[in-house]
């Protein structure tokens, strides 16, 4: 039977190795497992309690090397958190000040954003999306919330716009189609009055031909043709305008396709 003297120095060596292995394990590549390393101190904490004969001496030389071990580790996470922190801080006000440019400016006096704003806009929000990405690992999870919140924010705030412009531009296309309409109408009413006035030119002018052919007086006679000279060149006038009336009707269908 091993006596309690050798029972309490195999104890010892137990938790010695313990100790041991939690100092030097707990590693993923060059990072240390903060997690898994806590979870075996407290499994060691526990052993003190229950592992016994365990001589005063060897109880306290232990526990001692134990704290030391427990303090360092601390102390290294602790520091790791704050540069931790500190990163996440700086990422994080980098991604808000970006989110931030994304916003449209409605200040007093300035023109309301445009298609190619917004679009550029939305371009920079995009961005500001990316920089969230990439940093996500090195970012304490209520700071990523606060720049992901942001980005829903202003993303709403572009989602109105955008529907804000599509109802002006709509808007906009009416009122030019109604401009064009109403240019039509008053081009339809120049041509049908101009066709009107062409009409009775040409009828006037068909009766002076008539008058002319059977005119007795060579003064009268003289006079008409004159008269029809004129009026020939009245009409080609008409004519003229009528064409350009016309291209003007062809330019503003061409329009409202």
């Amino acid at each position: 039977m091993p006596t309690t003297v050798e029972e309490s120095k195999k104890n010892a060596k137990v938790i010695d190795s313990e100790i041991q292995a939690l100092k030097s394990g707990h590693w993923h590549f060059f990072n240390r497992v903060y997690k898994d390393f806590w979870a075996h101190a407290r499994e060691i904490s526990e052993m003190f309690k229950t592992l016994k004969p365990l001589r005063k001496e060897d109880r306290e030389r232990l526990w001692d090397r134990f704290s030391s071990v427990c303090e360092e580790v601390k102390r290294k996470q602790n520091s790791e958190h704050e540069n931790l922190k500190t990163k996440s801080e700086q990422h994080r006000n980098s991604i808000l000040s970006k989110i931030e440019s994304a916003r449209p400016c409605t200040l007093f006096g300035l023109d309301p954003p445009d298609v190619d704003e917004m679009k550029a806009l939305g371009q920079i929000l995009r961005d500001a999306g990316r920089m969230l990405s990439d940093h996500k690992t090195e970012m304490y999870g209520e700071h990523k919330q606060e720049c992901f919140s942001r980005i829903q924010e202003i993303r709403k705030i572009h989602d109105i716009w955008w529907e804000h412009l599509k109802r002006h531009r709509a808007q906009r296309h009416q009122d030019f189609q109604a401009r064009v309409r109403a240019n039509m109408d008053r081009n339809y009413e120049r041509h049908r009055k101009a066709t009107q006035a062409l009409e009775s030119c040409r009828r006037h002018a068909d009766k002076l031909r008539d008058d002319i052919a059977s005119a007795w007086n060579d003064d009268w006679r003289d006079k008409a043709e004159g008269w029809l000279s004129d009026l020939e060149d009245k009409i080609r006038d008409i004519e003229k305008s009528i064409e350009r009336i016309e291209d003007w009707i062809r330019e503003d269908e061409e329009k409202l396709k």
